[in-house]
């Protein structure tokens, strides 16, 4: 049964993959960004990994962003451990890729090959990993079917199987049952993770439920913003500030005419807004709503030397500051929950602030915890919005408790680096 799985794997998925890549890169540029960075990509890794010499090489593979971060606490901890391990990592998205810009602890950073058997085989051939650690759930078939074969130990960290995944369903389900099997060992997020990967595959040494290093990363994060000191923004404040992270335009059409009337009302309130989309035109699209209004605004960029804002709103047209400007505000209203889905709540938590979002959260399983301990509001309209950040800004007992329930949060589940660390030293001789 296992080789009839495979063969139609090849057969059927795997030219689909291929002709899927080759035709969205006629009208997707980062599919076509993906596809033409992993032509000649092998030539380059014959140079580079020439430079490892008889260290001892690590490979990690992040699907994008999110999974970097994930991933990025443990190679953190693993070089702090052992200077001379050599960290390969993979990204499926060239969005992972550009994220993860040059990091001092990684030695060697690429696209992993689409998945073909003779693709896996010859990068392992050229790698030679000690151990493969694959980032959530980003699991390629004949890349793990042939590191199996090759003997190269694999494992999962921070690993989720949702309960409407269709992973553990259907017709699906044996195949990967057989490619899960593979694997060395599994650190799921949570004992309901576990439980849902061990009605797939139920060998009970594959698992250690170890959390997820996400919370390492925005503690981490939390404490290097803090070292870093604050960002000069408002002029003598002393009331409330209110920060929209990461917004959207599907969030901006919600939020922004709110926030105008909390202005108008609440002459105390600051507010800042970092959105995601940068150029000029979406930058005066949102400051208009203010200034129809009567409310004046300012762009970041405009600060120049020690100078700072009178004006009620500044909006941040740079980027790399997010981290820092969370730990000086008061409320967090997280972008992306009007949209496709909701960005990170974690970085506004960790510095104890009550979080504010949209309906569209459920990627997110720090959010929907962060409800659960009423440590966060949902809203799912632009009254909504106004109505409970009216109330975080006048109870301020309110936004204090719920700000607290956020943060610990967060600090009640770091650790999990520790854990996986531990399990990895065990079981496999990765530290010299």
């Amino acid at each position: 049964m296992s080789l009839i799985w495979l063969v139609l794997y090849n057969l059927l998925v795997v030219p689909l993959i291929y002709t899927g890549f080759w035709i969205g890169s006629l009208f997707n540029q980062k599919m076509k960004e993906g596809l033409n960075s992993r032509k000649h990509q092998f030539s380059r890794l014959s140079e580079e990994i020439a430079k490892a010499g008889d260290r001892k090489r690590i490979l990690f593979h992040c699907t994008s962003a999110g999974e970097w971060l994930q991933a990025l606490p443990i190679i953190e901890k693993m070089k702090a451990l052992d200077p001379q391990l050599y960290i390969m990592v993979s990204f499926y998205s060239p969005s992972g890729y550009k994220f993860a810009k040059n990091p001092q602890e990684v030695d060697l950073k690429f696209y992993l090959p689409l998945d073909s058997a003779l693709a896996a085989r010859r990068l392992f051939n050229l790698l030679k990993p000690e151990l493969w650690i694959i980032s959530k759930f980003d699991i390629w078939p004949n890349h793990v079917m042939v590191a199996s074969v090759m003997k190269i130990p694999m494992v999962v960290t921070s690993a989720t199987l949702s309960a409407d995944s269709r992973r553990d369903k259907g017709i699906s389900r044996g195949f990967n049952r057989l490619v899960y099997n593979k694997i060395s060992h599994i650190f799921p997020i949570s004992v309901d993770d576990e439980r849902r990967f061990k009605a797939m595959v139920p060998d009970e040494t594959k698992y250690t439920v170890a959390g997820d290093t996400r919370y390492d990363h925005v503690y981490n994060r939390g404490l290097r913003a803090a070292d870093a000191g604050d960002v000069d923004i408002f002029r003598s404040h002393t009331g409330v500030t209110f920060i929209a992270g990461s917004t959207w335009p599907p969030d901006e059409k919600h939020i922004l005419p709110a926030l105008a009337e909390l202005c108008k009302l609440f002459k105390q309130l600051k507010v800042i807004i970092v959105p995601h989309e940068l150029h000029d035109n979406h930058l005066s699209d949102i400051e208009s709503v203010f200034s129809d209004a009567g409310i004046g605004t300012e762009r970041y960029s405009q600060l120049a030397g020690s100078r700072t804002s009178d004006e009620q709103v500044v909006i941040f047209n740079t980027i790399g500051m997010l981290a820092r400007i969370y730990r000086q505000t008061d409320i967090a209203f997280i972008g992306g929950s009007f949209g496709k889905g909701i960005h990170n709540v974690m970085e506004p938590a960790v510095f104890g602030q009550p979080v504010v979002f949209g309906p569209n959260y459920l990627n997110s399983h720090e959010a929907g915890e962060l409800l659960n301990r009423n440590a966060a509001f949902k809203v799912d309209n632009g009254q909504e919005f106004y109505n409970r950040v009216s109330l975080l800004i006048t109870d301020k007992k309110l936004r204090n408790e719920m700000g607290e329930k956020a943060k610990d949060l967060i600090y009640g589940n770091i650790g999990a680096t520790d854990k996986i660390i531990k399990t990895l030293t065990e079981q496999y001789d990765i530290f010299s």
